[in-house]
This record gives structure tokens, sequence and C-alpha cells, in this order.
């Protein structure tokens, strides 16, 4: 147990309480805004309207094909009156006499046309460029050509036909500059990490960026995708710095979607199915036969002593088929196909003051490993209302709900004890006709195992973890006179973990020739394991924000300042029993022999001021300024507050005459940008300031009742004069539209991290923990390039064909440049000059053919070499020069910590109803090091794979080997397993990651039905991977263990209908 000696707990509890009364206050508000929709305060925007002449407006709206739009917003500029367009295009309402209407949709521009009586013909022209975009960032929207900072935005429409169900999966190869990897293909834990132009930091600070879902810290993973509206990555410090000490890894702000305009209330359900096939499995031995045979040399090539008889083998050579003699692929049991299901179903509309958008999704997703089971459940619920002409209110909430079940040991072990057993015996005895199954230990006592993860299963031997996320906003915002707006927020998160860790009570397995019981199930151990933890979040924030424009709009001013305050608390509570007489998984049916539990509680606290500054000169000449005054209570008094600015600048060329005047006709938009700032890292420890005690070791006198008494120690030293992390980030770009469609952005950075906050480098003979000091500098230096290209065609056959292609490259480049001395690890080394934690070990040049290569080479270390072992190059000795013998001098550093460059691609295209899509993902120049289960032969028993045997030295074929000799599980001992090269695997790939067709039905088919849309598609995940990469699959997590669950290729069939 762990204490602190001080909390904070003014600062903490200040904010909890104002977060609480702001929270209130809103909800009362929130509360009564349904009465005063119907009250004399709502009713002015009416009164007006009728005290001038109605106007019965209506019309259509088409593209530039002729083809009606569905869903096209007409609105009364200034106001919420309006409508959409139905199934054939048409409006229709009454309007104030001269009133302008305005006419948008998603992917047109937007246009202002003034109302009149005869019927209206629309045709709206798609935005290439999308000029008028406007984008969200921190704690507001922009112009996309108005934009100082490096700022890229995909829409949801753009990223959910991709039908999965973890939302974070969707940014994958769309955002340059962005790496989304999924190490995981195990339900519900995806093992989904982001990183936005490179590393960062190597402190416990950790390089995540911010996800803020409508502004408030969220997960994507336990949001519904299906309600995006858009996402924004804010990469550099111009567009970060408003977030300050929590964005030095970059912000990724998630908006939802709200509302429909229009007095027609909008139901669709979207459906799919998908067939989740895990992407590749290792191909091994199964055959019994051949596994005795290759076990019996593996035996003899490590002197074990062990051996298969000829007697024991000729069983299995001559009773094929024979349930007592099988050929058992474990494997290939324990995965199968694997059918999910996503339902989503939303509401969408408008009163005459209120718009509300609520969605339900659920998601069964079974895993393709036995064991593994994931159910998701969302409620999402988004409500604006309008007080009146200059108050509106509004509330987010989402909340979630997931079930997890898998073995208890977790994915990594229940794939190792799956492949750590030999094809000789099956998961249970063969049927002898009593229906009771009677779990498996080995065919016969001297063979190596794991864990029998079919019968753990079959026992329910199980951990349950069900959890909740909510998230809930309250927001008011007043207009207090013209241009001079004021905005509050309120919001609560709560996130709760209850999981259950059941294995029960003794289960007996048997010998599998034998049927006589021959020892115990091994489940980790017995009993009922529960824990109970519990995180509430609340933050507040409050701005105001001033517009002003001057001679004629030429000069335009904004200008933002606001507070912010975010508290924490997390508390758990752990307990175990075992003795279970019954298999009744509540702790009080246990007993009461070697019970524990255990507990912790901690908390932070975060205070802020911030403030934004722009200006524009005629949309020609920009500039932006940004800061952030952070306060926290991980850092002590006298360094607690940190000031973290932003200044940016930009040149529209095109906006000047001179430009205009040359008439460039194929020139849309030209804009050149720079930016420079400064953002912080909180994310430090709560405590690492304060001196840590703990409990020690019982003492042997005491004067209480039970005879002992716990002490304490302090267990690490303090270091009050600790500071923030400071990231400085320089970005200078550019953005170019030409041809009324092609799209080039570009940028380069450089991000420094200075003030690194890491243990102290201090001898392990002071006896305490290293204190806590800012000591440390990692650089990240690079490009990204992304092009894109949208046009349709206009005329001829394939009159209205839209087409849209990207693609993106961006290459960054680590280095760390102040560390100390440097530190050498088991294969890497921290060393100043190098990217971090570079790979480093010795090179394996091959595999010694015979005794004549090895004496004609040089001596590796004190090492048994024999042909068929690994071969070192001779690389330094003590002076850096080949000194004829390898030891650790010869160790070399590798590339391939991070990658070398990134890309991706999209592609989409709409025709008559017909939609296709294309996402593509790549990685260059990226390596794993990979060791045991997977790479080893034998590992505890686990049958090889076929392409060891086939390559592997043998005495018949000693030259060109690509494996060393077979040996059991050791491969030799440490000659061939300590840190080389050969265990180091390119993982560089090319992935494509979706691919979505899709049909439309007519609306002359479903409008009888009075169904607006209806669409079915059949969607692809991961269904081409292109890689020399040798393990399971090279998007993974990390080094390790090549065994990993593996990633999932996806069949699904899905169908969208929308009212």
């Amino acid at each position: 147990m762990t204490k602190r000696t001080n909390l904070f707990p003014s600062l903490i509890k200040t904010c909890e309480m104002n977060c609480l009364k702001i929270a209130g206050a809103s909800l009362l508000l929130l509360c009564i805004s349904p009465q005063f929709a119907v009250a004399d305060g709502l009713k002015q925007d009416a009164v007006t309207i009728m005290q001038q002449q109605n106007l019965k407006v209506s019309g259509v709206v088409t593209d530039e094909a002729g083809e009606p739009l569905i869903g096209v917003s007409v609105l009364v500029k200034g106001t919420t009156l309006g409508n959409i367009t139905d199934l054939n295009g048409r409006f229709s309402l009454d309007v104030p006499e001269g009133s302008i209407l305005e006419i948008s949709y998603i992917g047109y521009k937007t246009q202002s046309i003034k109302a009149q009586r005869e019927p209206m013909n629309i045709v709206l022209k798609e935005d290439a460029q999308k000029l008028d975009e406007v984008v969200v960032v921190g704690f507001g929207t922009q112009k996309k050509v108005n934009l100082t900072g490096s700022v890229s935005a995909v829409t949801g429409d753009d990223i959910s036909k991709r039908p999965v169900a973890n939302a974070a999966i969707l940014l994958q190869g769309q955002i340059p500059g962005l790496r989304v990897n999924q190490g995981l293909g195990q339900p519900g834990g995806e093992g989904t990490s982001f990183r936005i132009r490179g590393q960062g930091t190597f402190s416990s600070a950790g390089s995540d960026p911010l996800i803020l879902i409508n502004g408030v810290p969220g997960s994507m993973t336990n949001l519904d995708p299906s309600v995006i509206e858009s996402v924004s990555v804010l990469k550099d410090a111009a567009s970060a710095a408003i977030y300050g000490a929590r964005a030095a890894n970059g912000v990724i702000l998630v908006t939802t979607k709200q509302g429909a305009v229009g007095d027609k209330v909008h139901i669709s359900y979207h459906g799919n199915v998908g067939l989740h096939i895990p992407t590749k499995l290792y191909d091994r031995v199964t055959n019994s036969v051949e596994y005795m045979e290759l076990a019996n040399l593996a035996w003899k090539n490590s002197g074990t002593g062990k051996q298969y008889t000829q007697d024991q083998i000729n069983l299995y050579r001559n009773n094929v088929g024979d349930p007592q003699y099988p050929n058992f692929d474990w494997q290939d049991y324990m995965f199968r196909t694997a059918v999910v299901q996503t339902h989503n179903l939303s509401m969408a509309g408008s009163t005459e003051k209120t718009t509300y958008n609520v969605a339900l999704n659920f998601v069964d997703q079974p895993g393709t490993m036995r064991g593994f089971k994931y159910r998701k459940y969302n409620a999402t619920i988004d409500l604006t209302a309008r007080i009146t002409n200059f108050i509106k209110v509004g509330t987010y909430a989402n909340l979630m709900y997931g079930e997890t079940e898998q073995p208890r040991q977790g994915q990594n072990d229940a794939f190792l004890s799956t492949l750590s057993q030999a094809p000789t015996y099956m998961p249970w005895l063969p049927d002898d006709g009593t229906g009771i199954r009677r779990w498996t230990s080995s065919a016969y006592s001297f063979e190596s195992h794991n864990k029998n993860m079919p019968a753990i299963i079959g026992d329910n031997a199980m951990k349950r973890d069900n959890n909740f996320d909510i998230n809930a906003q309250l927001w008011l915002e007043i207009n207090l006179a013209k241009g001079l707006t004021w905005y509050t927020k309120g919001a609560a998160r709560l996130q709760s973990n209850k999981s259950k860790d059941w294995r029960g009570s003794t289960t007996y397995t048997y010998d599998y020739h034998t049927g006589e019981r021959s020892s115990e199930l091994d489940k980790g151990g017995l009993g009922l394991s529960v824990g109970d933890g519990r995180r509430f979040y609340t933050n507040l924030y409050s701005y105001l924000k001033y517009d002003l424009s001057l001679v004629d709009n030429a000069h335009n001013f904004s200008l933002m300042v606001g507070y912010n305050q975010e508290s924490e608390k997390y508390e758990t509570l752990n307990a175990y029993r075992k003795d279970f007489a019954f298999d009744l998984p509540v702790l009080n049916a246990g007993g009461t022999a070697d019970w524990s539990n255990s507990g912790g509680e901690e908390e932070w606290a975060i205070q802020s001021l911030f403030g934004r500054f722009n200006y524009d000169f005629k949309e020609r000449y920009l500039f932006e300024a940004n800061m952030r005054y952070d306060g926290t209570s991980r850092i002590s008094d006298e360094n607690r507050w940190g000031v973290f600015p932003s200044f940016s600048v930009a040149w529209r060329a095109t906006e000047e005459e001179f430009i205009k005047n040359l008439n460039l006709n194929w020139l849309n938009n030209f804009k050149l940008r720079g930016s420079w700032g400064q953002l912080g890292n909180q994310n430090i420890g709560l405590y690492p300031y304060q001196a840590m005690i703990s409990g020690v070791d019982d003492y042997p006198f005491t004067k209480t009742s039970d005879g002992v008494i716990i002490g304490y120690q302090q267990t690490a030293y303090a270091n009050r004069n600790i500071k923030w992390e400071t990231t400085t980030i320089t970005d200078i770009g550019f953005d170019l539209q030409v041809f009324d469609g092609l799209s080039v952005t570009f940028d380069w950075y450089k991000k420094t991290t200075d003030d690194i906050l890491r243990s102290s480098q201090v001898s392990s003979l002071l006896g305490l923990s290293a204190p806590t000091v800012n000591n440390g500098s990692v650089e990240n230096k690079g490009i990204e390039v992304a092009l894109n290209y949208a046009n349709m065609v206009k005329g001829g056959t394939f009159r209205g064909f839209r087409y849209n292609a990207g693609v993106y490259f961006d290459r960054s480049r680590n280095k760390l440049t102040e560390f100390g001395a440097e530190e050498i690890g088991s294969y890497s080394i921290k060393r100043e000059g190098l990217p971090y934690d570079e790979y480093y070990m010795l090179e394996c040049i091959g595999v010694f053919a015979d005794q004549a290569e090895i004496n004609a080479s040089p001596k590796q270390f004190n090492d048994n070499t024999q042909p068929g072992d690994l071969k070192y190059k001779d690389i330094s000795g003590p002076d850096g020069k080949p000194d004829g013998v390898i030891d650790n001098y010869d160790r070399r550093t590798f590339s391939g910590r991070f990658p070398g460059f990134e890309y991706g691609i999209n592609a989409s295209a709409t025709w008559k109803g017909f939609d296709l899509s294309l996402i593509g993902q790549g990685v260059a120049d990226k390596k794993y090091y990979t060791t045991d289960w997977g790479v080893q032969p034998f590992m505890q028993g686990s049958s090889p794979n076929k392409d060891y045997i086939k390559h592997m030295w043998t005495e018949e074929n000693p030259y060109g080997a690509k494996h060393p000799k077979l040996y059991w599980q050791d491969m030799g001992g440490g000659k061939n397993t300590r840190p080389n090269s050969y265990y180091l695997k390119d993982a560089s790939f090319f992935r494509l990651k979706n691919v979505t067709l899709g049909y439309t039905l007519p609306r002359v088919w479903t409008e009888k039905a009075n169904i607006s849309k209806v669409r079915i598609y059949f969607s692809g995940d991961n269904l081409l991977t292109l890689t020399p990469y040798k393990g399971l699959d090279p998007e993974r997590n990390g080094d390790g263990r090549d065994a990993i669950y593996p990633q999932n290729r996806i069949y699904s069939f899905g169908l969208n209908v929308e009212f």
C-alpha cells in the first residue's frame, strides 16, 4: 500500500464544487427549457414573423448532373426556420417576405438566394476544393481557408463507410501524421494506439494525444461510430496550444451529430453481419508421427535423454483415424469463423426551437479464438434548445456499457497455451459412452505442455468485466451583443469497471491413453477475485468571444478569453477468497482462510486560463495567437504554473490583386503558413515531487492483540524542483488547390521536447528509488504531403459519375538529443544522437554449415558452437576494430524502431446508385524483435512451424540454411538466443484496410413505402496484405512474443434504411 502526504484538497475540492454548481444550474435551465419553448419568450420569433407578410416558397434542389438532392438544408438566414428536401429534392415552407434562403449540403457550395413566389430551381455546385468548409478547432470552428495552423479533418461520412465496432480504428489511413495502430484482433481489446508526429517523450507521461469528445476528454473506443459528425486532428502548436499542458502530443477533436433541421423526424437503421477470420495462423506440424520424430531429433540435439519409442510412434502410424491415436490440431480447434453483428437505430429531427438526435447501438462480437466475447451497448443523445433569440442551451450524453469475457489468463497466455500442446492427444478423452467429458493432460507423462485451454473454457474458469462509461455534458450559449458571445460547458464523466475472475474448485485431468487421473487442471490458482474501479472526472470551461469586422469587412478581428478547470478521482477495491464448497462465484461462499483485500484512492486537478486572438485582412493576411496558463496538482507549488503560447501567420496569395489579374483560372487557392509554439505535458504521475512511503514487513514485537504491526518507510527520494515537460513545435506549410479538383497540402515540422521528466540516473546503492528530475530532450523532424483529386463527369454515358482519389505520405525522424549516460538494454540502446531506444544487438550473418567453417571463423564468446548454430559478424573490438573475437563489442545499432515513412491511399466513386470506396495503409522500414512461441520450436512442447523445418540446418542439408538446427525449446541456449538480428523482423507492410461496394435502390421503388433510402452493401477489411514479415501479422503492439491474438479479415454484409 502506498500513501501520499498531500492531495491539494483545496484545489481539487474547489474544482469539484464549481463543476457541480455549474452542472446543477445548467441542468435546471435545461429541464425548464421545454416550458420556455411554449412560453411567451419563445414566441418572439413567431410574433415577428406573423407581423410581416408571409411568403409561400417552394422549389427543387439538384446537382449539376440534374439529379435531385435529398436532405438539403433550406434555412431562412439568421434563424432556425427551415426545412429539408424530400425524396425528389423538393422543399416547401412559409417565410417572411424579403427573406434570404441559405441552401447547404455536405460536399456542395452553400448558396444564398432571395425567396420568391415562383417555383425555384436551385442547382448546387460540388465544392471540390471545400473552400467554404468549416472545421472544428479548439473551443470553436474556423473556415478551412483561414486556418493558420496544421489541422487535418475528416467527416463522419468519410470514415463511417467502414463498418467496425471500434470507432478508433476508423481513422486508419485517413490523415497524414496520424498513425493509428491496431495491435490485436481481440474483441473489445484491440490495443489501438495513436501517435501524432512520432514519439514526443520517453517519460512516463507517454506520447498519447489528447482525445476530446465535443470538447471534453473521452474515449473513441467507447463511442458509437455512427454518431460521429467530424474528426479534426490538431498537429502543431498553433492549433493545439489552446489546450496547453495536455496537448504536447497533439489533439484529436471528435464532434458528434446534432439534430436535423426541418419539421420531419428522420429515422434510420443500419445493421451488418460480419464474418471474422484470422488474417494468418501458424502453419505447423500437426501429424503426430512427424511431430514425434522431430521431437526425438530435438531432444537428441539438446541432450535431454528423452525419446518417443519406436513402438509408440508405430501406434500412431498404424492406427490412423483411431481417436486413441489422433493428429489433433489444437490451433485449428481454438480458432474459428466468428459471426459479428452490429445494429444501430437513430432518430433526428427538430421542433420550432429544438433540434435533437438520439441513437442506440449494439455490438455482439464473439472472438475468432474460443473463449473470447465482447458485447457493447451505446445510447447517445444530443439536444439543442433555443430559449430566446439570444440564448441557447444544449446537452450531450453518451452511455456505454460493455461486457467482456475471456480466459482469466488473457489473450497472450491463451494463445501460447494453445500452441504448447502436442498433436498426440485431444483436449478430452475419447467418448466412453457415459457422456461425461474428462479433460486430458498429455498422451505421455514426459511430454511438455502448458494449460489445456479448451478445458479451462469448458470449466468456466473465465474472467468477466463489466464496463460503464458515462459522458454527460451541459452547455449554455448567450449572445450578449452583436459579435459578443458567452459560452459555458459543464461536464462529468464516470468510468466504472467491475471484474470477476472465477477459478472455482479443483478440476482433475487424465492420462490420454490409460484414462487414469494424472493431475489437476492448471487454472492459475483457485478461488474468486473481484475488482471494482471507478474514475470520476469533472470539467468546466467558460469563455467570452468577440468578433468585429471593420471597413466593409476588410479588417476582421476575433478575441476569445476563457477559464477551464478539471479534476479527477480514481478509487479501487479488490478482494479474493478460495476454498469454495460449491461452484457459486460469490465472495461470501468462499472460505476465510488466506483471504485478502486491497484498495486505493488517487486524485488530481488542473486550473487554466486561455485565450486566442485572430486577425485577417480581406482573408488575405492572417494572424493567430494562442495562450494557455495552466496550474496542476501534479507539480509542487513552486513550479505548478506554466505558460504555453503559440503564434502563426498565413498568406493567401490567390487573394492578391496582382495574382487575380493574371487570370490563372487553373489556380483556385494558394496559402503559405507558418507557426511556432510551446506545449506542456502533465501526465507524469500524480505525486512525483512528494516523498512516498509504503508498508514493510511485520515487526516481531507489538502490543496489539494479534501480535503484528505494520511499519512504514520512505521508498523514493523527493524532488520539489521538477517542472513541466515543454514541447516546442515549428511548422511551415502550404495549401494548394488547382484545376477545380486537385488539392495539395505540405508540412515540414520540428518538434522538440525538453526537460523530460524521468528517474535520475543514480546508483542503486542509495537504498531508495531515484527521484524524478527534468533531464532529457527528444527531437522529431518530418514532412507530410497529401494529395486529393475530386471531380464529376458532366456529360456522356457516365454523366453524374463522381470520383475521388487521395494519397498521403509522411516521414518522421526521431532523435535523442539529451539523455545522459547511455543505457543498454537486452536488445536496445538509449544513446544521444540515435533514435530513442534504437535496436542494438549482434548481427547474425547465417548458420554454420560445418566444423571447418567454425574453425575458420572468430571465436563466439565461450560458446560450444556446433554446426547448425547461428553465426555472428565480427564488427569491433575494444579499440573499435574487428579483433577476431565475437563478444559484446560486436553489437551494433539497427534501424526500425520507428517507421521510415508511412503512407495511405483512399478512393471512392458513385454512379447511378452504386458506390465504391477503398482505404489502404502502408508502413515502411518498421521492425519488431520477436521471440519465443511462433519463432522457437518446441516451446513447452509446441509443434514447430513447417517453414522452420523446411529451411533448418540438418546433417543431410547443411548449406544455405535459414534456421538453426532443431533444438528442444531453448534453441540450444544462449549461443543462439542471445540478442541478435535473427530475431529482428522486417514488419513493413501495405494493407488494403477496407473495400466497400454498395447499391442504393432507386427512389421510385422505395418511396411507395415512405422509405427515403435503402442501401445494401458488402464491405471487406484486411483483404490484402503485402509484407515480408514472417510472423503472424506485421501490425502488432510491440516487441516480444511473436504469438499474439491475430488480426481479423472481415467480410461484412449490411443494410441501411432511412425513413
